[in-house]
């Protein structure tokens, strides 16, 4: 679509790395290219935090066109499921994690992943089309709310979210912060 415009929505923007802006911008670009097995996301959290049995987060992607009606607009929150290493992450590409910390690694189950190649080929169609060529706003979020602990004890420690959309890329850092700071993002999100 002719004038895409990438947001990526962590539960809010705040703490994204400047070092991630170049490769958020495009986002879009490598969301539509990716091949949905090698599409991760890795979290370096305080060893001591245990997400809630099921969690897992979702990708978020929201297609919309300019003019609303243009075209039909795309809102869908994929769910991810954890990734049971076989080796260390190194194996990954990721650095062994600071001391006291661990990775969280998800990846994208079989249905999510057709579903993303779904999404992909909508992408592309709004892309092709010339009545859709009005443009739009491509955004593409990770909710990870329901992993972050509510244990005080472990509120205010850091929290790293990684993004890999092809695996000869690599992950890349795209936020920053704290448990506390996810769920007052996503809060201020409903």
């Amino acid at each position: 679509v002719a004038g895409l415009l990438l947001g990526l929505v962590l539960s809010g923007c705040s703490g994204i790395p400047l070092s991630a802006l170049p490769k958020l911008m495009q986002l879009s670009t490598e969301l539509a290219d990716a091949h949905p097995a090698e599409f991760m996301v890795a979290l370096q959290v305080d060893a001591r935090m245990v997400p809630p049995p099921g969690a897992v987060p979702e990708l978020h992607i929201q297609l919309k066109p300019r003019t609303e009606g243009a075209w039909p607009a795309i809102d869908r929150k994929l769910p991810m499921q954890v990734l049971t290493l076989a080796s260390s992450s190194r194996a990954l590409g990721l650095e062994a994690p600071d001391p006291g910390r661990r990775w969280l690694v998800y990846s994208l189950p079989l249905a999510t992943q057709e579903e993303l190649l779904r999404v992909q080929a909508q992408v592309r169609q709004a892309r092709n089309d010339p009545q859709r060529q009005s443009g739009g706003s491509l955004s593409v979020g990770v909710a990870q709310d329901s992993l972050a602990t509510r244990d005080p004890a472990l509120l205010n420690t850091r929290w790293d979210t990684w993004l890999q959309t092809r695996q000869r890329d690599g992950f890349y850092r795209v936020w920053s912060g704290t448990p506390a700071q996810i769920h007052q993002l996503a809060r201020e999100a409903r």
